[in-house]
């Protein structure tokens, strides 16, 4: 084999190099005691004295692979050097004067049996103390020796020992050992020195010439160095002659590389082009990996319809747990919540990712607002997991479960769990003492409220019935009931009412405004978040503005509970602006869910303008006299009722309830009245029953 001699001077600068690793620390530090000295380039001058004797032999047996390595051999160690010629007349002049020994040496070298020349020349020396074997035979061996101590050093991680036998033997730096190149460089990459670990690759690139050792040249790079390096070392790839390079799959590599770590960040958009190399290396092979990285870069990217179509890709090739784990999340990022937790289910037992996204998913079905109609199966495959797992958010959701589908007594068995697993625990101590305070369990209520009051301003407000700062004067504090119906209109989009007056008063228009505005907040937020708004995140991590972003986009997605904790979050940290919008969202929040008190306790956090406090009074009032109606209460419906119709006009449901509260306490002529009143609007139906009722009551009564 052909070396020029520019490749000579880059080996001796790689031992340069590994001397130096060698006799310093990898922090510069002074030469080690007894460390060997760096290599002295070979003398220029006249033609040297080279010991042919090897080259004789190998050219007699017809090893032209032997012989090209010994010339390169010898020119590392003799630039100057010149091989004969002629290499025929090599092989003449050896036959004409033979050795027997010195051949049976170089046939036991040729068959690599190391041992075995080793222990004929300490033979013959014994026998004959001034024999002295070839010195080229003695080079050859202490080559062969040198790499097979540098492979084992190598193999068992030594990567001094490394460095340390290839600067002592430099004719193993040569392109006929690409394999020992490849493990000084990794040598020099495992003793934190990649910029030497460049050079030798850069070395290879230049100077050798086999296609696919240049190729897996650059794939052993691609595991040692940055892909700035790698993509630096693309410069030497050869497009022209007998043999060009390709190296397209190590552009692809890098691509995809480029996507993976976008994949994980949603804020790192990918190229476009890297984009497209992905999706080729997806439709190029049958490999989950490509459609993996492209599913995982759609998801945290906002495009979970895109994410779940790969995702279930990945699966089909058989993308094991991590697929699943993307199809359950696209799944639940989608809100198709029934879907996901059956799929999660049977994959909950193969990861612990898997078992992490399961009970995600289930907590998210079980607290969705209104509450869904769910299978009895479903309910009964939840439980155990949550059981064993002894999963806190997943009993407190079994709780509000419970609780919001007026199974009072099993939300109060749920909350108490959730508490025993996790004793400061204050959203399942506050279901514990709503659900205590529902049931009338004065001992318990009171028990929870005196180790929390302290804690919680929440649960003493619920005992010390505060519901200010619009219905303290009016009625006791109710426990907040959640219909087993789907939950009454939210508050903000309630008020668009039909009035008994053609005329729209000032607080009908002040409502109308503000409920405008709401929605106009809630649209813009989510045009902001996209679907990262239904992706579950911690509201602790964000900015006040950020915050308050996230609690309108989960309002409008329909998810007040989870906005609760965002516009906590926006009232801890945010400016005053921003905590007077907080705390308006989070009264509209609990509105929603039909937590009466805590709306207006949400509500007094931060100053309000004069429409919210129309809007949020009439919104809380609306629900205290619903509550009392459910709860056959309709004296105290009346008084709500009468305090609402002060700040806005009753609409025809309100009218209705009225009418009906009349009706129950015997009122007859009021209830014909409202009845009549309501009847003139057109709601017809509803009022007729209510005047048939009357007519009905008041016949019998005679």
């Amino acid at each position: 084999m052909r070396l020029v001699g520019s490749a000579i001077t880059i080996a001796v600068a790689i031992l340069a190099f590994a001397a130096l690793a060698q006799q310093t620390g990898p922090d510069g530090n002074q030469p080690q005691a007894g460390a060997p000295p760096a290599p002295t380039p070979p003398a220029s001058g006249s033609q040297p004295q080279v010991d042919e004797s090897a080259l004789r032999y190998f050219a007699s047996q017809g090893d032209t692979r032997r012989v090209n390595a010994e010339i390169a051999r010898l020119r590392a160690l003799y630039p100057n050097w010149t091989p004969p010629s002629d290499l025929s007349q090599l092989s003449a002049g050896a036959a004409a004067a033979p050795d027997p020994i010195i051949e049976r040496l170089w046939n036991l070298y040729r068959e690599d049996r190391i041992a075995e020349v080793r222990a004929a020349i300490a033979e013959r020396q014994s026998s004959d103390p001034n024999w002295q074997p070839p010195e080229e035979l003695v080079t050859a061996l202490q080559t062969v020796e040198a790499r097979r101590r540098l492979i084992n050093a190598s193999d068992t991680g030594q990567w001094r020992t490394v460095l340390s036998v290839a600067t002592e033997s430099p004719g193993l730096l040569t392109c006929l050992n690409v394999d020992v190149l490849w493990r000084v460089a990794e040598a020099f990459a495992r003793t934190d020195q990649p910029d030497r670990t460049r050079d030798v690759y850069t070395y290879l690139l230049t100077n050798c010439a086999d296609p696919g050792e240049r190729l897996a040249t650059l794939q052993k790079a691609l595991s040692l160095l940055t892909d700035q390096q790698v993509t630096d070392l693309l410069q030497f790839e050869r497009k022209t002659g007998e043999t060009p390079d390709d190296f397209s799959s190590i552009r692809d590599e890098l691509a995809r590389r480029r996507v993976e770590r976008a994949s994980l960040d949603s804020k790192t958009i990918a190229a476009p082009e890297d984009l497209a190399v992905v999706e080729r290396l997806i439709q190029k092979s049958d490999e989950a990996g490509p459609v993996l990285i492209l599913g995982w870069y759609n998801f945290h990217h906002g495009n979970p319809s895109r994410a779940l179509e790969l995702f279930k890709t990945a699966l089909d090739r058989n993308g094991g747990t991590k697929a699943a784990e993307g199809y359950a999340m696209s799944l639940r990022a989608l809100n198709r919540l029934v879907e996901a937790e059956a799929f999660a289910h049977e994959w909950r037992d193969r990861a612990p990712e898997n078992m992490k996204i399961y009970l995600d998913v289930a907590t998210a079905l079980l607290s969705q607002d209104p509450p869904p109609r769910l299978d009895a199966q479903v309910v009964a495959r939840i439980v155990p997991v949550v059981m064993v797992q002894r999963f806190t958010d997943g009993a407190q959701a079994l709780g509000w479960y419970s609780y919001n589908t007026q199974q009072f007594r099993t939300a109060r068995d749920w909350f108490r769990t959730a508490l025993n697993w996790k004793p400061d625990d204050e959203p399942s101590a506050y279901g514990l003492a709503l659900s205590t305070q529902r049931l009338n369990e004065r001992a318990t209520f009171n028990e929870v409220v005196a180790q929390w009051r302290s804690r919680s301003q929440r649960i003493a407000d619920l005992a010390d019935g505060v519901t200010r700062p619009y219905d303290s004067r009016i009625v006791p504090a109710q426990p907040p009931i959640a219909a087993v119906e789907p939950a009454p209109v939210p508050a903000q989009q309630r008020y668009v009412p039909q009035q008994v007056a053609v005329e729209r008063t000032d607080g009908e228009r002040i409502l109308l405004r503000t409920v405008e505005g709401v929605r106009r907040r809630q649209s813009e937020a989510r045009s902001a978040l996209g679907r990262q708004c239904a992706m579950t995140s911690p509201a602790t991590r964000l900015s006040g503005d950020a915050a308050l972003t996230r609690g309108w986009c989960l309002m409008e997605v329909n998810r007040p509970l989870e906005a609760v904790a965002a516009f906590d979050q926006a009232m801890a940290t945010g400016g005053s602006r921003t905590r007077e919008e907080a705390a308006y969202g989070k009264s509209l929040a609990y509105l929603r869910k039909n937590l009466t008190s805590e709306a207006a306790i949400a509500a007094a956090q931060a100053p309000q303008t004069r429409e919210r406090r129309v809007e949020l009074g009439a919104a809380i009032l609306s629900q205290r006299a619903l509550a009392a109606y459910r709860d056959g209460r309709y004296s105290e419906t009346l008084l709500a009722l009468s305090e609402r119709s002060r700040i806005v006009p009753e609409q025809n449901d309100l009218l209705l309830i009225r009418g009906w509260s009349y009706y129950k306490l015997g009122r007859y002529r009021d209830a014909e009245r409202i009845f009549r009143a309501v009847q003139q609007t057109g709601y017809s139906d509803d009022a007729s029953a209510g005047l048939n009722a009357i007519r009905e009551a008041t016949t019998h009564a005679r």
